[in-house]
């Protein structure tokens, strides 16, 4: 009787502790439950997260790309502007706008924000590069003008180079023409006979050689010029007969006669006596008229 009751006591007890391990392990389980979940969904709000977080900075990177390429497209534009249009102040002004406006996007691209907010950034920025297309064109227009105003202006140039090669051709030719010219020179060999001096071609009684010619006059000439005539007698023999400048080594620099004439337009007559202390040879003389290297008149006369 014993033995079937302490059979029956460890029957309960073992059901007790079936029971109890049930609940155990049925805890156990909704607790397990309950933690994978909570794991899962942190999971897929952490993986929602960094895909949010990786667009965004994609968003940011592409806009930050398209704010470089309008900042070179601006920093272009400037430089178009100083080649074609010089410092135009309303372009300048423009471009210094399209500026900040770059400056103020990239701030608030630094500035991190939403995704909303990026998005409207983009929007903003498209509008910018439409209006620097727009830009662009009145910018291709101005330099179309500018070109075809070069152009013209080139054209205009031409003509006054023209003009003014012309005007600089007359101004020339009428300095030409205003310049004086000389008459003939004229020698006259002479002696003197009662205080009065008369021509004579004997070699042997020629006291002096008498020379003369005019500075004729000009009605073109409307200002004073200085102008040095030089008279060359050469003798029989080649020998320049000559007084002050025998010292001189060159024989193109040796001179009978020297003089300067200040030419105002009025006829002028130049009048030299020339004396040399050795008689004169017999033969043909030769007479050169100068105004600097260029002989202007020549003139002969024998004596016998």
């Amino acid at each position: 009787m014993d033995e079937i009751q302490n059979n029956q006591s460890s029957g309960k007890s073992k059901k007790i502790w079936i029971a109890l391990l049930a609940l155990l392990l049925g805890g156990s389980a909704v607790s397990n439950f309950f933690l994978w979940n909570k794991e899962q969904k942190s999971t897929a709000f952490a993986s929602s997260r960094l895909d949010s977080l990786s667009a965004l900075q994609l968003l940011k990177d592409s806009l930050y790309n398209e704010l470089a390429v309008e900042q070179d497209k601006v920093a272009n534009l400037r430089l178009e502007i100083a080649m074609y249009q010089g410092n135009n102040d309303s372009l300048l002004n423009l471009l210094r706008e399209k500026e900040q406006k770059i400056a103020s996007l990239r701030s608030a691209l630094s500035g991190g924000g939403s995704v909303s907010s990026m998005r409207s950034l983009k929007d903003s920025l498209s509008k910018f590069k439409n209006e620097n297309i727009s830009f662009r064109k009145q910018m291709d227009s101005l330099n179309l003008e500018s070109d075809a105003y070069k152009a013209k202006m080139l054209e205009q140039e031409a003509q006054i180079a023209f003009l003014e090669k012309q005007k600089t051709t007359l101004s020339n030719k009428v300095d030409i023409a205003a310049q004086p010219n000389v008459g003939p020179v004229i020698v006259v060999p002479q002696y003197e006979k009662k205080g009065v001096f008369l021509p004579i071609f004997k070699a042997k009684k020629v006291e002096r050689l008498q020379i003369t010619f005019d500075v004729l006059g000009n009605k073109l000439t409307e200002k004073q010029t200085e102008k040095e005539y030089i008279v060359r007698i050469k003798n029989p023999d080649g020998i320049i007969l000559s007084n002050d400048n025998s010292k001189l080594m060159d024989i193109d620099d040796v001179y009978t006669f020297k003089e300067k004439v200040i030419f105002n337009g009025t006829q002028q007559k130049i009048k030299h006596n020339f004396t040399q202390k050795p008689d004169y040879k017999k033969g043909k003389y030769t007479v050169e008229l100068r105004e600097g290297k260029e002989v202007k008149n020549t003139f002969s006369f024998e004596l016998i």
